[in-house]
């Protein structure tokens, strides 16, 4: 496959540089963020070669290659001679919209998910080093787990550095803010049992901060018009100095006093309504939850509401319940493609959905999705009763994993602990329960050309 030929013609097809705002790499799909729809020629990049789907949703183009999607991301950068990804642009001038929420959650943390997934799986692998009762005492152990755990203890720098490199601002304040919250001597005044604190007779309330999502998201937004007001005020000549230090220092018992709290708040009250559902509707809350995760990661909308939702739970009670359901939704998807595959006249699409079948039960579901779904539709029925069927069942055993990675098989190590076995049993059963179903759906088959 040539790389840069592919990207050269999706440069072309969909407008031009000109029409380009943002281009993002995440796993499996090249997301391109454009100006004006019409300007992109759908039909000529879905024919491609490499192309697995493509489509819209709102301003974003997603474009689905599966395990090339860096190779031709790198390309497609090289060929548009974008060295990074562009910011928002004329920020006053948009409308406030959801698209935007969803836009900026979704554009701060999709850069940082590979780095998370990495320290998941290191983490499950101690996770099953625990298991194998290996000594917790040694020296290569604790780096070992150090490793795992620090990236989610250290996540408000990471989202501080993402979500100010989305909106524009110097992505290194947004490190410095985000490293303000896990400093040391913080976390020490947070643990004292004080409620408490004077930050130069403004009230700061002490809570601990490591790991957490909100707090550093919602402080960006504001750092980003401090910033911009630091640099009309600043001399020219003292810019480059001034400019970092006025938007710290106003930006600091901003955070520590509104944003900060606030967001505690706001992520303390998610995790209440998510104990309240499982706790009281386990059965209707996981079976909407499952039956429609698919949908979510179909469209791409996922990373803006499952993620962080996960993120949040490991923040507040150190396991999720949502990422195993994510998981059987993954499962409901891959048996899908292997129905399609079992009972398909069409070759081509047969090896498809077989190749689908396995990549799917790993943890990726785009291929399914878009290479042998999309196109025969009605095994989304076996999808939806499947996913949604185990997300119910899942929620009534109080299915847990212990942190993010693959949502399949290839994160095993992530779900060891005392509900291990029923996530065993409930993956097999969306697995093979949806491949069944689509077998004996009458889905429209795809003729051979």
């Amino acid at each position: 496959m040539n790389y840069e030929e592919i990207a050269k013609q999706i440069l072309d097809n969909v407008g031009g540089n000109h029409n380009i705002v943002s281009i993002i790499s995440c796993f499996t799909r090249v997301r391109i963020e454009v100006r004006n729809k019409e300007l992109v020629n759908e039909d000529a990049i879905s024919h491609l070669e490499g192309v697995k789907g493509a489509s819209f949703f709102n301003m974003t183009y997603q474009i689905v290659f599966g395990g090339k999607c860096n190779d031709v991301y790198d390309a497609l950068m090289k060929i548009a001679d974008i060295k990074e990804e562009k910011n928002y642009e004329n920020q006053t001038n948009k409308k406030f919209s959801w698209q935007m929420i969803i836009d900026y959650i979704t554009g701060t943390i999709q850069p940082i998910i590979p780095v998370l997934i990495g320290c998941g799986l290191i983490q499950g692998i101690i996770a099953m080093l625990s298991y194998l009762n290996v000594d917790a005492t040694t020296y290569g152990y604790q780096i070992v787990s150090a490793a795992g755990t620090a990236g989610y203890y250290f996540l408000p720098i990471l989202l501080g550095f993402s979500s100010a490199k989305k909106l524009g601002v110097n992505p290194y304040i947004g490190a410095v803010l985000g490293g303000v919250l896990v400093y040391p001597s913080v976390l020490t005044l947070a643990s004292s049992g004080e409620s408490y604190a004077s930050f130069y007779g403004i009230p700061v309330k002490l809570v601990a901060y490591s790991s957490t999502l909100t707090p550093i998201m919602l402080t960006m937004p504001v750092v980003y018009w401090i910033e911009k007001i630091a640099k009309k005020i600043s001399p020219t000549v003292l810019k480059s100095v001034l400019v970092p230090a006025i938007t710290i220092l106003v930006a600091l018992p901003i955070m520590l006093s509104v944003t900060g709290p606030l967001a505690q708040i706001i992520s303390e009250l998610l995790g209440k309504g998510i104990t309240y559902i499982y706790s009281n509707f386990a059965i209707f809350g996981g079976l909407i939850i499952g039956a429609t995760c698919p949908f979510f990661v179909l469209t791409g909308i996922h990373q803006a509401t499952a993620i962080p939702i996960v993120l949040n739970e490991l923040a507040t009670v150190g396991y999720s319940v949502v990422f195993p359901i994510l998981g059987f939704g993954n499962a409901s998807v891959a048996g899908a493609a292997l129905g399609v595959a079992l009972k398909t006249k069409n070759k081509n699409l047969r090896g498809e959905g077989l190749s689908s079948a396995v990549i799917g039960a790993v943890g990726i579901t785009e291929p399914a999705l878009y290479g042998v779904l999309l196109p025969t539709k009605k095994p989304f029925i076996a999808v939806g009763i499947m996913s949604g069927i185990c997300g119910a069942l899942s929620l009534v055993f109080m299915v847990k994993a212990y942190g993010l990675g693959l949502c399949g098989l290839g994160g095993i190590p992530l779900f060891l602990g005392d509900t291990f076995v029923m996530w065993c049993v409930l993956m097999l059963v969306a697995y093979f329960g949806s491949a069944a179903i689509t077998y004996f759906l009458e889905f429209k088959d795809i003729p051979e050309e």
